[in-house]
């Protein structure tokens, strides 16, 4: 019995049951040959599923049970076969919810450490970190995230980018404001340039299943070598979103500025669990730490600003539009003031102008 389950803007997600013992259930992923949610016109390699097996059969054998297990992949249909967990829910539904177990939030923070640590520069020899970026090259997926979280946004006339109008109201202060760009170019560059240890690449709510403190980290496709802030920056910049948007649900106000503060405990255990258990590093470690913070400052701003005017937006914040303009403006403070941000508490500060 096949089930359509996806509803990712690149691939197509089915649940393949037994008809016999509907409890037995695989997930099935299939590629098609262009970008899902955008159509034909914007062709993409079907290949890109060969990093996702990789990718799972890497995670797996360092953190084993916090992704879901790969079968195996069939190169002729483009298609990746691994365990399912409908037991699970998307992280991001149950953030809308008001549901978050921070044990979930521990546990993601622990086993992205735990892949960057041991695939990181520092950790690995030469010839097999060599080997590690072949394998991860993933050439267009990287190109994929560089123009839709780096330039698309940033190009005013771009067809794909959407926003409300009370964001619009906003959009001078993006494009009429040349250290924006500026700042938004440079961290294209760390993007880039950086190849510190496999990382995820698209590491959202989205991109998390929950049961209780149990995670599966799935959508592994966009895996390649490069900046462990990046992985990080995206983790944060969606509990952030998701904070903006209970700030300002008016329905029961009390109760969403309730789950806005557990939000924020994520946010600091995240990068408390992170930075403990992620050991690997280059030179001096607390240069080291102070320069990836201000990394995942800038990389969280990016995101959370092409959340709301480029072509992928949330369901977090549909709808919302204070809720929008907070979010952009948190982003812009993080993109500009990365430098002055050396830790979770101060990136906290800024991000949501909170006063200690």
């Amino acid at each position: 019995m096949q089930e359509e389950i996806g509803d990712g803007n690149l691939n197509n997600v089915y649940r393949i049951s037994s008809t016999s013992e509907p409890t037995r259930s695989v997930i099935v992923k299939h590629a098609p040959p262009f970008i899902k949610c955008l159509g034909p016109e914007y062709p993409l390699s079907s290949t890109r599923l060969v990093t996702e097996y990789n990718a799972l059969v890497k995670f797996n054998n360092i953190c084993p049970g916090y992704s879901p297990e790969p079968y195996g992949y069939d190169r002729e249909y483009n298609a990746v076969v691994m365990s399912d967990h409908s037991d699970h829910a998307i992280l991001r539904r149950e953030l809308i919810a008001g549901r978050l177990d921070q044990g979930a939030v521990r546990n993601v923070a622990y086993c992205i450490a735990c892949v960057h640590r041991e695939t990181h520069a520092a950790k690995m020899d030469g010839d097999k970190f060599q080997q590690l970026q072949a394998d991860f090259k993933n050439t267009d997926m990287v190109a994929l995230t560089e123009q839709y979280i780096f330039t698309k946004p940033y190009v005013r006339d771009d067809p794909t980018n959407r926003c409300s109008e009370e964001v619009k109201a906003k959009l001078h202060l993006i494009y009429e404001d040349p250290t924006v760009l500026d700042a938004v170019n440079k961290m294209k560059r760390v993007f880039m340039e950086k190849k510190e240890c496999l990382v995820h690449g698209d590491l959202h709510s989205s991109s998390i299943m929950v049961k209780g403190d149990s995670v599966k980290i799935i959508d592994v496709e966009f895996a390649f070598v490069g900046p462990c802030a990046f992985d990080v920056g995206l983790l944060i910049a969606h509990y952030i979103i998701s904070y903006y948007q209970h700030m300002s649900t008016p329905e029961n106000n009390d109760q969403h500025r309730a789950f806005s503060q557990q939000l924020i405990e994520a946010c600091h255990k995240t990068g408390q669990i992170y930075l403990d258990n992620m050991t690997s590093s280059v030179g001096s470690r607390d240069q080291y730490i102070q320069t990836m913070m201000s990394e995942i400052a800038g990389f969280a701003g990016c995101e959370i600003i092409r959340r709301i005017i480029g072509a992928a937006h949330v369901e977090d914040l549909e709808g919302i539009p204070y809720a929008e303009e907070d979010a952009l403006e948190s982003g812009l403070r993080l993109l500009l003031g990365r430098h002055n941000i050396h830790t979770v508490d101060r990136l906290m500060v800024v991000a949501l102008m909170l006063a200690y």
